[in-house]
């Protein structure tokens, strides 16, 4: 696929950043958080005669004061962000290749596929002091498609944040009263105070990054008859989770002639309302603690043990996050250093199959209307830099889930033979 790129420009925000807030300081979460962006991917079918650029721009303006860290730029030497108001990257593009059909594009969304409807460099970050922190690029397709990418540095905001910010330029994009009263907030310097950039483990990420990240879908059907083969009721990103992880301990003792690794699976929880007391919904940062789960046995593990092995481990860390500030409890560098550096330690072994899951299926991403009259007929991300990552979506319908898996391209072989995924999954 082809693109052409037919303008770029700063958006600013519409009214100055006040200057007891032209310093950003960063958190320990946010120190500690992989070199990479968070991108997302919108798909709309736009007429073009309906498409007024500028409309987009001025929406973007309008909501940036409340997002001021978005319109800065980061100071490496200073390890904070200088919010100056020097504005977000806002592209607009075109697919020039008269054979690219949205809807084969739809039928096997893989993200190499889709790298080119993201901001050019988003695979590089903080490159340059100029680097804007928040890219914005609109890409039409000549088959009347319209892609909207919103590419965020993860030094300052985590999936949830940017679900909060398209819900925020969204909805007033759209004149709804609703992104008014989307009010981000900015507590977790005071909450998790930095140290700087040696504050603790950190990974840094390959570039370009390595994976092959390809989209599973396991329908509203499949998830049904998971469910009828399980003793107890569980969430759809339980079971989904249970699934790939089986097939994942699967691929990696395939490839070592049936022997079993120790595999270590990682879930990362979104601390916002499961604190005490409880954050504001639309707090804004690196907000998320790991829920770290070792299996060590050489049997075979089925799908109703491994769910309910991740379910004990999310349980346990919903307790932590519940003490995490009370006066008795771990606090919260307890909660949060132990888990972290274990991670950075596993995945820079060859010893550890080290699985780690991720959830964005309550970002409201299918209820983006930017005020055109519809919602998104599809939704893609951005290559995340590790392998055996799994991104977990809602899929369109809200009853089914998408699941981005980033593996190498052996495993993926591996991967896309299991019987479970070639049973429950439409790839």
């Amino acid at each position: 696929m082809k693109v052409k790129i037919v303008s770029k420009k700063l958006i600013k925000p519409c009214t100055p950043t006040p200057p007891n807030l032209n310093k950003y300081k960063l958190s320990y979460t946010d120190e500690n958080t992989p070199q990479m962006n968070v991108g997302i991917i919108l798909f709309y079918t736009i007429p073009k005669e309906r498409l007024h650029i500028h409309e987009l721009e001025e929406s973007l303006s309008q909501i940036l004061p409340k997002f001021y860290p978005l319109a800065g730029r980061f100071i490496k030497n200073d390890h904070l962000v200088d919010c100056s108001d020097q504005g977000v990257e806002f592209v607009v593009a075109e697919v020039v290749d008269d054979d690219v059909a949205f809807i084969d594009l739809l039928s096997k969304m893989e993200t190499r596929q889709l790298i080119d409807l993201l901001q050019p460099k988003f695979h590089r970050v903080d490159e340059l002091p100029t680097d804007p922190l928040l890219s914005i690029q609109v890409t039409q397709f000549k088959c009347g498609v319209l892609a909207v990418s919103v590419s965020v540095s993860h030094r300052i905001f985590d999936a949830a944040s940017v679900g909060t910010f398209i819900t925020a330029w969204s909805s007033n994009a759209n004149d709804n009263n609703f992104g008014g009263k989307i009010s981000p907030s900015f507590e977790s310097i005071v909450l998790f105070p930095g140290n700087g950039p040696s504050s603790g483990p950190c990974l840094t990420a390959p570039c370009p990054p390595t994976p092959v990240g390809k989209m599973f879908c396991f329908k509203k059907d499949a998830i049904t008859s998971l469910r009828s083969k399980l003793t107890t009721y569980y969430s759809r990103v339980r079971v989904v989770c249970a699934v790939i992880a089986k097939a994942l301990i699967g691929v990696d003792r395939a490839k070592r002639g049936g022997k079993s690794r120790p595999c270590h699976i990682i879930q990362t929880i979104n601390m916002r309302g499961r604190t005490i007391p409880p954050l504001p919904k639309h707090s804004c940062g690196n907000l998320s603690v790991l829920a770290p789960i070792l299996i060590t046995t050489d049997k075979v593990v089925g799908i109703e043990q491994l769910v309910d092995i991740l379910g004990g481990g999310l349980e346990k860390r919903f307790d932590d996050c519940a003490e995490m500030f009370s006066p008795g409890g771990r606090g919260w560098q307890g909660v949060i250093t132990g888990p972290l550096a274990d991670m950075v330690e596993n995945l820079c072994s060859d010893e550890v199959n080290t699985i780690m899951f991720t959830d964005w299926s309550k970002l409201g991403l299918y209820e983006a209307d930017f005020g055109w009259g519809q919602k998104p007929l599809g939704a893609g991300i951005g290559a995340t830099p590790h392998e055996k990552t799994i991104v977990l979506m809602d899929n369109k319908e809200g009853d089914g889930m998408e699941a981005w898996v980033h593996l190498n391209g052996d495993d993926m072989a591996y991967f896309e033979q299991d019987d479970d995924i070639k049973l429950y999954t439409m790839p």
